[in-house]
């Protein structure tokens, strides 16, 4: 498929280099590239030092010739990539009696330049056993991984929801927790590149990496495809706890493309769909989800599926010689059945269907103004929206939904029958690129620009359809799979949370401006540099009308390359670099606004018993009785009644307050790299990365932020309460990255061998996400100081994301039986265990489970204390899950038939059925720690002071008397650190098959 990307930020690479002759620059070449995926053909002459540069070219084959009268000619061949810098010297001779043609390969450009990067094409991936989206193609490189909240991307040590992801220059990341919306077709993607350190300054708003990925535009020539991908529950093993078959039924997804020109050279289509009926959700399990973790109960399973239809539209056109426009359209419209907010215990916590439409539009503008200076730009728009997620019932006993320690039941979270949320965003860049070659000092490639970023929210975020939740305690008895086959247990220790939208909202509005300017500086033949800084002012506007944030920060960009050997052969890097994320909206962004955000009104239950423990079976109550039970007691309830029972609350726009705008945080980089062109076919490049964060988004309540005053809705009283406010911390959190990034490739005729391995630790306290949020505030050491500052709450550690070691290796080769063609072609993976903690719940404030020394009220109304608060019982970090590996395989086979290609390729993930544990997230593997605050008296443990005793640990699987014996504090689970759900074990045994034609 002939292709020429969208211009604009991240779709573009460059091509330069220098001629010289017997050794001394060469001026006055002209120099002529050509390439199918150009408009035309470009030339440019050499300077004085014999430089030459063509910035923003698409991606992709070219043939650059030198010519200059008396000399010989020279042509090159040399593959330009995404986002990336290519290079093709000459040497030209005096010409002799005939022309002289010479055709060699130029190096790497992963090797030119001081960007620790790796790019993927399309006809690269689709021989590979992977699916051929964005975030499979992404975790093969090195310094990634999907160890973020819920199995989301990191990149570098970086939080899941601060990398920046590009379609065709348009950023599609999804507002909160950041990762890519599925904005492509598969096969309408020509290339990815993902940039995991030293990033050029022409890249912002991001504090792990970059992902920039463009699709096919079209060409010179007609040319297009059909595929259909076929996948099925049943060819996928089960694990080692399944016991039911999966569901056997056949789930195609249907892709096809068309490009071509209405006018050679001047006007070029490309037009693409996807359609898919019953495809598994994204991140859910194909096999289908359960909604039970009861040892007693045989699970449920049900299929998360999408009904999904993309469509894709781009047009390409030469208005003026070397001045093109771009405009692209890209739809999707989906509709997701069984949604859930994992986990559940119930059917009554499926959403049904709920709709999703997302689309993207852009427009951009290229033009070559003199043989030095090109501009470019861009403008560009996504939405996003959901509709109908939640629950359909807004009546207490159905639409309110209640929590044990393991999961949640009885209704869906959020409101499905109120405001659908929207999450849009829009862009405007401009930029030129100005070349500047002389004698002495060598090239300059500079890009200097602007661009505006505006990324809006409008959510009513109401948690449930009634605005109640339930917290109960300890684990809920079941003998089935309905709501009316739970039995909860409601005690002294059961919270009833109420929580209202007070102010309807009008949208969150959170702009960053941004300038940048960076230079390639090539020297000489050994020396060559980036210098480049970046301007970013935000201006946050949350949806009550607060500034969150309105401050600026400058980040640099340096790096040089010192060619040892002045050919290529080795290089040695070196970048120092600060990366400024963009506010994030939710929890912070939107952290203290009062409209949309829900309040909390927390009571503690002094109603009936239900279902005390000994209760016989047949005596025991069922959740919608069991709840008629709790809000037959909560209604009643006087004013005066019910302010006794409040435990907390939380009122938006009171509880939490903007002193002073915030800042954005940011990371300082430094990175040191060695590469090598082993042969023309070969390479090796090895980086390594050390990165600290700074700013960290925190929440401060203490003694010197004072209360504020409002009107409790409950009951109309006035309510004062402790006031907290958002800042930034850097005293009291930390996040460290120390990696080692290893990337090679060989490829000697039919064969290909490539891979990457990353060695890294991952060690701090900050604690940014979770499985039920996005993006979140710390509370460390400025919330409560007096009562939560014990060193176990949040102590320094191997967080979360923590590995040690991640390999992915690759390997195919070519055959050819004749006119068809056959290619094998393997991926072997290891990933090392993740790091993980024995984290339990305790009453630090010693209100709800009394200790010997609790602390003493220094003045608070501790309208925001509670009496949950973590405590680490081991090191962060202390255990691991277990170490994976998998051998994954593919075959394909093309033949042509006519003027067309049939091809057909089947994948088998995990031959050996390797069936290790290691996804820590949404309870997958048992991460329970009891203790008095969740387990009550019946499980034999005692309160302790959290400052000055040293837990006792009661021995796994004992009984409460023996804990009672001990004096012991906490009781790992019976299951702790073993996998409860199917999803907990690495992807079993899989098979898929592919068939379809191109032309």
């Amino acid at each position: 498929m002939l292709a020429i990307p969208l211009f604009g930020q991240g779709t573009t690479g460059s091509l330069g280099g220098t001629v010289t002759t017997d050794g001394k620059p060469l001026p006055g070449v002209t120099v002529t590239i050509a390439s199918p995926v150009l408009q035309g053909t470009r030339t440019a002459t050499t300077g004085e030092g014999g430089g030459y540069r063509f910035p923003a070219v698409p991606p992709g084959p070219y043939s650059v010739t030198f010519d200059l009268e008396g000399m010989q000619r020279v042509t090159k061949q040399v593959t330009v990539t995404l986002a990336s810098d290519a290079s093709a010297d000459a040497d030209l001779k005096v010409s002799s009696v005939s022309e002289a043609i010479t055709v060699t390969a130029s190096a790497p450009a992963v090797l030119e330049t001081t960007d620790i990067a790796r790019n993927y094409t399309a006809e690269q991936i689709s021989l590979l056993p992977v699916r051929r989206n964005i975030t499979d193609t992404v975790v093969l490189t090195p310094g990634v991984n999907n160890n973020g909240a819920r199995d989301n991307i990191m990149i570098s040590g970086g939080t899941s929801y601060d990398n920046l992801f590009l379609v065709n220059g348009v950023t599609v990341n999804e507002n909160l927790r950041g990762q890519p919306h599925n904005l492509f077709i598969e096969d309408a993607i020509q290339e990815t590149t993902v940039l995991t350190g030293a990033v050029s300054a022409e890249y912002g708003r991001f504090g792990g990496g970059v992902v920039s990925t463009i699709t096919k535009s079209g060409g010179n020539q007609f040319s297009g495809s059909f595929r259909d991908t076929l996948n099925n529950a049943s060819w996928i093993a089960k694990t080692p706890i399944e016991t039911a078959d999966h569901i056997d039924k056949n789930l195609s997804v249907y892709e096809g493309t068309l490009g071509g020109f209405a006018l050679r050279d001047r006007l070029w289509f490309f037009g693409a769909g996807r359609k898919a009926s019953g495809a598994p959700a994204v991140g859910i399990d194909p096999t289908g989800s359960t909604v039970s973790s009861s040892a007693s109960v045989s699970p449920m399973t049900f299929l998360n599926t999408l009904d999904e239809k993309r469509w894709e539209g781009k047009l390409t056109a030469q208005i003026l010689p070397q001045h093109s426009v771009v405009l692209s359209y890209l739809d999707v419209n989906t509709t997701e059945s069984n949604n859930f907010f994992a986990p559940i215990y119930d059917q009554q916590s499926i959403v049904a269907a709920r709709e999703l439409p997302n689309s993207l539009a852009a427009a951009s503008y290229n033009g070559v103004i003199t043989n030095n200076l090109l501009i470019e730009g861009q403008y560009s728009r996504k939405k996003y929206a959901f509709v109908h997620s939640g629950g359909i019932y807004t009546d207490q006993i159905r639409g309110t939904w209640v929590a044990d320690t393991n999961a949640r039941w009885n209704a869906p979270v959020f409101c499905g029958v109120c405001t659908p949320e929207r999450r849009d965003n829009d862009s405007a860049v401009a930029k030129a690129t100005y070349f500047v070659n002389t004698k002495a000092m060598g090239t300059h490639s500079v890009v200097f620009g602007g661009e505006q970023y505006h990324e809006t929210r409008l959510v009513n975020n109401y948690q449930s359809a009634s605005q109640y939740q339930i917290t109960s305690t300890g684990t809920a008895i079941m003998t089935g799979t309905s709501t009316d086959q739970i039995f909860p247990r409601f005690d002294g220790a059961t919270v009833v949370t109420y929580r209202p939208i007070l102010a309807l909202s009008n949208g969150s509005d959170l702009k960053t401006r941004s300038a940048f300017i960076n230079d390639k500086w090539d020297f000489n033949k050994h020396w060559s540099f980036n210098v480049g800084v970046r301007y970013d002012k935000n201006n946050a506007v949350d949806a009550s009308g607060n500034v969150v944030s309105d401050d600026s920060a400058f980040s640099p960009r340096l790096g040089a390359i010192f060619d040892v050997t002045g050919d290529g052969k080795y290089r040695v890097s070196a970048s120092y670099s600060h990366y400024v994320s963009k506010i994030v909206d939710g929890n912070v962004g939107g952290g203290a606004a009062g409209a949309g955000n829900p309040a909390a009104f927390n009571f503690a239950y002094g109603g009936p018993v239900v279902n005390p423990a000994g209760t016989p079976a047949g005596s025991l109550v069922a959740t919608p009785q069991a709840l008629a039970i709790l809000f037959n007691w909560y209604n009643s309830l006087t004013a005066n009644q019910r302010a006794a029972a409040l435990i907390s609350s939380t009122i938006p726009g009171l509880t939490t307050q903007v002193d002073s705008p915030i800042s954005s945080p940011y990371v300082r980089e430094i990175a040191l790299g060695f590469g090598t062109q082993i042969t023309p076919r070969a390479y090796a490049r090895v980086d390594f990365i050390d990165r600290d964060w700074h700013d960290f988004y925190a929440t401060r309540l203490d003694l010197g932020t004072g209360t504020f005053t409002g009107v409790n809705p409950v009951n109309g009283a006035p309510v004062t309460g402790d006031r907290a406010i958002l800042v930034n911390d850097d005293d009291n959190l930390s996040r460290k990255y120390r990696g080692a990034q290893l990337q090679f490739n060989w490829r000697p005729n039919r064969f290909n061998l490539g891979g990457g391995y990353t060695w890294s630790k991952l060690t701090g306290n900050d604690v940014p996400e979770g499985d039920g949020t996005a993006a979140v505030t710390n509370t460390f050491g400025q919330f409560y100081p007096e009562y939560l500052n014990y060193e176990n709450r949040q102590p320094s550690g191997y967080l979360l994301g923590d590995q040690r070691h991640r390999a992915r290796v690759w390997a195919g080769y070519d055959f050819n039986l004749g006119v068809a063609k056959l290619t094998p072609s393997l991926i072997q993976s290891y990933d090392s265990g993740r790091a993980y903690s024995a984290i339990g719940t305790i009453d630090a404030s010693g209100r709800n489970t009394p200790f010997t020394g609790s602390p003493a009220n220094p003045g608070y109304t501790l309208s925001q204390l509670g009496n949950q608060h973590n405590y680490y019982f081991s090191k962060r970090g202390e255990f691991r899950t277990d170490a994976v590996s998998a051998t994954d395989f593919a075959l394909n086979f093309s033949i042509p038939v006519s003027r067309v290609e049939l091809f057909a390729q089947g994948q088998v993930l995990n031959i050996f059925n390797a069936d290790n544990a290691n996804d820590i997230f949404l309870g997958r593997i048992d991460t329970t720690v009891r203790t008095r605050r969740t387990n009550g008296a019946a499980s034999g443990l005692v309160a302790f002071n959290p400052y000055t005793d040293t837990p006792i640990e009661c021995p796994q699987g004992a009984a409460a008397a023996d804990c009672t014996a001990l004096h012991a504090n906490y009781q790992l689970g019976p299951n702790f650190g073993k996998p409860v759900t199917k999803e907990g074990f690495q992807t079993p045994r899989t098979y898929r098959f592919a068939v379809g034609l191109r032309f």
